[in-house]
Order: C-alpha cells, then structure tokens, then sequence
C-alpha cells in the first residue's frame, strides 16, 4: 500500500512511497489532479537476482487510462527496469506528466501480459507535483 505525502515544497510538492510494490495497481497515488512525475526510485535490496527473476519492472500509467487491477489489464505509458539487489534511480528531466492522477504496479517482466508480483518485497518512491 502506498502512503502519500504533500510537505514538499519547491518543484514538486508530493512524495509516495510504497514499501511492497507488487502487481495490484496503486490507482490515484497522487490524488485525482495532473501534475508531473520527476524522480522515482526503485528499492529491490531485499531481492537477489536469479536465472528466472533477475529484474522487476515498474509500469505507471495515467489514472485517466486505467483499467482497473494492474498486470495485463491496463497499458503502461512509462515502464522502467530495476535489477534485483540494488536500488536503481531515474530523474526524469521536465516531470512525465500525468493528467488525472499516477497509477502504478510492480512485476517479474515488461511484456504487457506480464502479471506476476516480484518474489522479494520492492519499495518505490515517487517525487511529483
């Protein structure tokens, strides 16, 4: 489950973390508002990467294009790789922007049909507006 919460100040004004990131999509994490999302950092340290999961993959889409469950149902607009055991950061520069809220899911792969919740607990935080 993710907690929100609004005491930033400056570029972005909202921080979400979510210490077990799996396959239920997290709808509406920053509320139902557009903003932009500008750093995200994916924490995998609890994992170790083996032959069958040597990465996670976190999918975020646009809570306005969301269908509900996570997993296959609805279509990633951003996905990014995280390998297992080390914390992985991006800084995306000028925010990816969102119109009705940021939803998102942790899984084992980026293939769209990819539905499995990674074996280890993954914590991913999001800076945004």
């Amino acid at each position: 489950m993710a907690t929100y919460t609004g005491a930033l100040t400056g570029l972005a004004d909202k921080l979400v973390v979510d210490t077990a990131a799996n396959t239920t999509e997290e709808e509406r994490v920053t509320s139902a508002d557009s903003g932009r999302m500008y750093i995200v950092q994916i924490d995998a340290t609890a994992g170790s990467p083996t032959t069958d999961e040597p990465a996670c993959y976190v999918k975020f889409a646009d809570a306005a294009s969301i269908t509900g469950g996570g997993g296959s149902s609805t279509v990633p607009s951003l996905v990014l790789y995280a390998p297992l055991g080390v914390i992985t950061s991006y800084v995306i520069s000028g925010g990816w922007p969102f119109s009705d809220g940021l939803s998102y899911w942790a899984v084992t792969t980026a293939e769209m049909a990819g539905d499995a919740s990674p074996t280890a607990d993954i914590k991913v935080s999001i800076v945004s507006s």
